[in-house]
């Protein structure tokens, strides 16, 4: 499994002598090598004294870079502090032996060695986390530690900037007093993680505020109390979490992860959907499913686009007028949802404005769903008006004869430039047809008898990773009280030095109660691959497992089935 985290740490000489025979450097080289062991990705900094001995392990374990020779005095902190040698008075409350200046400045220079090992980035990764070196010694349950932070290094986390920090002080530290003569535990200072940029703005708001800092307070003060002050004042603001000197400093929050569910799956199948003869080149994509419990029939519909993403992420068409063409095929599924037919789904337009001439040509994005006792379905379409927008389309997906019929165009009753990603919801007590319209704010509603599209439920939340929320799947009854679907939302792309790179999709499974139509649970973000563009708007519950139906850069379809412990639903909206 790839490691997708740098750790960094250091090991100066700083003091004459050990001034505790039970922390000797052999003792804590003990407990270092166990970290090292774990295969991870280390960058060292160490002193001359100790060049050879982490050179030699080094040979050993490739894993492990000594990013560099240095003393303390090349620190930027210990250049500043020595420019202000009146103000270096230590704490009162301290270890007279362990707590003296060249410790002090040693602490503050762990964000330095950190941006340091972003400059040189040997081991090319897009997140780094700071370890005391000898951390192990803190942990009880040593060997579940170990394996969580083997974990950790090769987790797949959020595509937007995060700097996280365990402490053992709830509240931030407002009372500069606290941080004079003791130490603050606002920080637990063992351990933190982040994403080059938030740590390397950490960096630069330590540097350049350390100066003021020191004839603040007129003292030279542990690490941990500087980011307690950096906090307070704004200057940083980490998601902090609560840990104390133990195994829960390396708990990061769940909010920073995100899961790839094709790590974990219990079964991934990949169909052999067969090629479509045309002047354009076509690839199967996304898929859609329902189960017709009326004729006991499982029904996937599959969307062929002809166009490909290139490894430069280049959007290749096979046509010269670069025209996107959608083409869906219908599969009836076996016990194990494998197709056991493949067939071509034609288009009714009879009474519908045909745009030969519209960028996109086709039902894109069709999504099945049951409502009178019928598999109807809804779609995106630009084909078959003459708005040059993206509308709705809803009719019956009659599979027997693989045809869409009695086609309809939503209307809006207000200006809109594009529709897509309207999810259908069950319908309860035979009540009006309804879909998720829109996440932010989260409006519900119906298409009225005049085809015009109508609020129903409207309501908005403050958390801003529900307001990105959009589609994905139709919604399906969980059990008596909820329905359960799965949404997607995207991080906007960065741009790199050649090519544009897409942006990331993530995804979550969202519960929704089915008398108010209001979404009260959500789970943490997964992946489904490694993949930065990736759709599912195809999904079941089988037994004890889900099923979605997922393309990748709207190509490469599969299904991927995971055990539902797997993903826990316990975020609450707000």
């Amino acid at each position: 499994m790839k490691n997708t985290v740098t750790f960094v740490t250091s090991y100066l000489k700083i003091y004459e002598s050990e001034y505790d025979e039970t922390k000797s450097f052999e003792k804590r080289l003990e407990l270092f090598m166990k970290i090292v062991e774990l295969d991870i990705n280390i960058c060292l900094f160490t002193s001359p004294e100790f060049e050879d001995i982490f050179n030699k392990i080094s040979e050993k374990y490739p894993n492990l870079k000594v990013l560099q020779v240095l003393t303390i005095e090349d620190s930027e902190f210990f250049k500043i502090g020595n420019q202000n040698t009146d103000l270096l008075v230590l704490p009162e409350s301290r270890s007279k032996i362990k707590d003296h200046i060249n410790y002090m400045f040693l602490m503050n220079a762990k964000i330095e060695y950190v941006k340091k090992t972003i400059d040189a980035n040997p081991f090319n990764t897009s997140i780094f986390s700071w370890f005391d070196f000898s951390m192990p010694y803190v942990f009880k349950n040593i060997d579940e530690s170990l394996l969580k932070i083997k974990r950790l290094s090769s987790k797949n986390y959020i595509n937007q900037p995060f700097l996280t920090m365990p402490g053992c002080w709830v509240n931030k530290t407002h009372n500069i007093d606290l941080l004079i003569n003791c130490i603050s535990w606002r920080f637990c200072g063992n351990f933190f993680m982040g994403d080059k940029q938030s740590l390397t703005n950490f960096y630069n708001v330590s540097v350049s505020h350390f100066n003021e800092f020191l004839h603040l307070i007129k003292k030279l003060v542990w690490e941990v109390n500087y980011w307690a002050w950096l906090e307070s004042r704004g200057y940083i603001d980490p998601i902090w979490y609560p840990a104390d000197h133990n195994d829960s400093v390396i708990n990061i929050p769940k909010s920073v992860l995100v899961n790839t569910l094709s790590q974990e799956a219990e079964k991934i199948v990949i169909y052999h959907y067969p090629k479509i003869e045309s002047d354009d080149r076509f690839f199967p994509s996304s898929a859609s499913y329902i189960y017709d419990k009326i004729h006991n029939k499982k029904i996937l519909n599959t969307r062929y686009v002809n166009y490909y993403y290139r490894e430069d992420w280049e959007c290749e068409f096979f046509n010269q007028r670069r025209q996107v063409k959608t083409v869906n095929i219908k599969s009836e599924l076996n016990d194990n949802f494998e197709p056991l037919n493949y067939a071509h789904i034609t288009v009714d337009e009879s009474g519908l404005s045909v745009n030969e001439n519209a960028y996109a040509l086709g039902l894109e994005d069709i999504r099945l769903y049951e409502y009178d006792n019928t598999v109807k379905f809804i779609a995106t379409n630009i084909h078959y008006n003459q708005l040059g927008k993206n509308r709705m389309i809803v009719g019956d997906y009659d599979y027997e004869n693989n045809i869409c019929k009695n086609l309809s165009i939503v209307h809006m009753s207000h200006n809109s430039n594009s529709e897509k990603n309207w999810a259908p919801l069950p319908c309860v007590n035979n009540d009006k047809q309804l879909f998720i319209y829109k996440w932010s704010p989260y409006i519900v509603g119906y298409i009225n008898n005049d085809n015009i599209f109508e609020n129903y439920v409207f309501c908005r939340y403050k958390n801003e990773l529900v307001n990105k929320f959009r589609g994905s799947t139709s919604f399906i009854d969980y059990n008596n009280t909820y329905a359960i679907g799965v949404i997607h939302y995207s991080v906007p792309a960065v741009t790199k030095i050649y090519y544009q790179v897409p942006p990331i999709y993530y995804h979550c499974l969202v519960l929704l109660n089915k008398n108010t139509y209001l979404p009260e649970f959500y789970s943490e973000p997964f992946k489904f691959s490694n993949q930065p563009i990736e759709f599912c708007i195809g999904f079941t519950i089988e037994k004890d497992s889900y099923l979605f139906w997922i393309s990748q850069m709207d190509r490469d379809p599969m299904l991927l089935q995971i055990d539902k412990n797997k993903i826990s639903i316990n975020n609450t909206f707000n």
